[in-house]
């Protein structure tokens, strides 16, 4: 082989070089524009995601804020309820008591009022059996004597002395007067006077309002100018 020969096949291993390297460095470029590209994205979406994270963790910062307020709430509710139920039970019991305590009275009264009723027809019959002997016998009864007898009965058998006490000072006030106040004026012990009022009232001769507890003379016994 000649050294013309040897040059030339020098050359072209040389072009074939220099080729080569051209095309590795077009290639190693394009590699490098993808590697810059994809780090570019991938800072990108680094980025997006810490945005991401910031937002999500605020968030939920401000649920757990949330949470306690309305754990707060609900405590309070709940307590607030457990206050109210011990309420209603209270006055359910209050209720229950004061209804009983009515009933009990309004039991007592009808007892007295039967007994009273019993002892009026009692007394009636003693006054027919009493005219009976007096037609019988014809002797003139005593009226001041037979008046003294009544009194003695509606004070002791009847116990009338409260009820007569009450439409008297009822009579003197002409007005509306508090049960205590009847009391005070009287001095005849309250459940006496409460007795007495009731049974006047049934008797339609006062007026008794339960929730004012005041006493009302309805009927004029007296007929005072």
């Amino acid at each position: 082989m000649s050294d013309r020969e040897k040059l030339l096949e020098l050359l072209d291993e040389f072009k074939n070089s220099v080729v080569k390297m051209v095309d590795e460095r077009d290639f190693l470029k394009g590699e490098s524009e993808e590697l810059r590209t994809s780090k570019r994205e991938s800072e990108e979406k680094a980025w997006a995601a810490e945005e991401k994270v910031t937002e999500l963790t605020t968030k939920l910062e401000k649920a757990d804020l949330a949470k306690d307020k309305s754990a707060k709430k609900l405590a309070a509710a709940k307590e607030e309820l457990v206050g109210l139920s011990a309420k209603a039970d209270e006055a359910e019991s209050s209720k229950t008591e004061a209804v009983d305590t009515i009933r009990a009275e309004r039991d007592e009264l009808r007892k007295e009022m039967d007994e009273i009723t019993g002892q009026l027809g009692r007394v009636s019959e003693l006054y027919r059996e009493a005219s009976a002997e007096k037609d019988a016998l014809q002797e003139k009864v005593d009226v001041s004597d037979l008046l003294a007898i009544y009194i003695t009965l509606i004070e002791t058998v009847f116990f009338g002395k409260p009820h007569a006490r009450i439409l008297y000072t009822l009579h003197d006030v002409k007005t509306a007067i508090p049960r205590k106040n009847i009391q005070t004026s009287t001095g005849i012990q309250p459940a006496a006077v409460l007795k007495a009022v009731h049974d006047l009232a049934n008797a339609d001769l006062v007026k008794y309002d339960e929730e004012t507890q005041e006493v009302e003379l309805t009927k004029d016994i007296l007929r005072r100018s």
